[in-house]
């Protein structure tokens, strides 16, 4: 085994761990203790789990086999590219309805609220996500492209040689309605979410409680918008070159692949750590779990020990 692979192996497997922790957290937080049926919440819950899925099924595979031939000859080289492709363009669905959905509470809160809380329309958002991905992971096995292994041959993925005539129309509709639509998607929502913000505080200086509760949270989904804009064009921006440039029929070199597949893995923790543990509402869930008070407490206990004089500034 080389350098490469064994260094390869440890950043999937601390992606893997740390992307397996953090959504499952995620996910148990908003059931169990939030306990809210809201639409963001729920979004929240079904990204995380969505990312949860495509960790493990995407890492794991490519962390035991990484053998050209050993990938074409099992099932589970397409296994794993059908789902990490599907996983992914429903993570990016998420993300952009995501977008589409703070929006509008922001733009339109009264609509919102008369209508997108009912609970067939919750239900339908994020069963559209998944068939929407899902649709387009499904289209290599009908003919339209297929699954083949890598340009670096890491991984199952598209077929990235275009060795079949539909792979370039295939590669220009991923390219558009899985990339740039999303990416439109949510700069509109964060450009008018910021412009609706900043034209209310204008017009009207907000002095009560109340009004400024509703300061810090718009404040709070600006920030949340302006942060998974950024990461999204971080992460997707490096495959929608790619894209362009295998459409050009210009030839990629394999580190760039490589480089290209280990950003979008990275979506698996940064959308969690976005949506879910920047925010001091749910850190307040976080910090009162049981293991959290108790490693907390540990950690206190240890700090006493070897500082006794801590407890008595503590006291004053």
């Amino acid at each position: 085994m080389t350098c490469y692979r064994i260094t390869s192996s440890i950043f999937l497997s601390l992606i893997l761990i740390v992307s397996v922790v953090l959504n499952t957290t995620a996910s148990y937080i908003m059931l169990f203790k939030v306990k809210k049926v809201e639409l963001t919440h729920l979004f929240i819950v079904s990204l995380s789990i969505t990312n949860l899925l495509e960790s493990i099924i995407g890492l794991i595979p490519q962390i035991i086999i990484s053998d050209e031939s050993v990938l074409r000859k099992t099932p589970m080289c397409i296994v794993s590219g059908f789902a990490v492709f599907g996983f992914a363009v429903t993570s990016i669905t998420h993300m952009s309805l995501f977008s589409l959905i703070k929006t509008i509470i922001v733009k339109y809160p009264f609509f919102y609220f008369q209508r997108c809380k009912a609970f067939y329309y919750k239900v339908a958002l994020i069963l559209s996500c998944y068939v929407y991905g899902f649709s387009w992971a499904t289209f290599p096995f009908v003919g339209w492209s297929k699954y083949e292994v890598d340009l670096d041959k890491k991984r199952c993925s598209l077929d990235w040689k275009l060795s079949q005539p539909e792979s370039r129309s295939f590669f220009l509709a991923v390219l558009i309605f899985c990339n740039i639509l999303p990416g439109i998607i949510i700069v509109l929502g964060l450009y008018f979410s910021t412009k609706t913000i900043y034209r209310r505080k204008a017009s009207k200086f907000r002095q009560d409680q109340k009004n400024r509760l509703v300061d810090i949270l718009e404040i709070e989904y600006l920030k949340v918008n302006f942060l998974s804009a950024a990461i999204y064009f971080v992460i997707w921006t490096p495959y929608a070159v790619v894209c362009i440039l295998t459409l050009l029929k210009i030839t990629v070199p394999a580190h760039v692949v490589t480089v290209c597949a280990l950003f979008s893995k990275l979506s698996t923790i940064s959308n969690v750590l976005i949506n879910c543990f920047i925010s001091r509402y749910f850190q307040k869930h976080l910090l009162n779990l049981k293991l959290i008070r108790f490693l907390t407490n540990t950690n206190f206990k240890r700090r006493l020990k070897k500082n006794p004089s801590t407890n008595l500034l503590e006291q004053i």
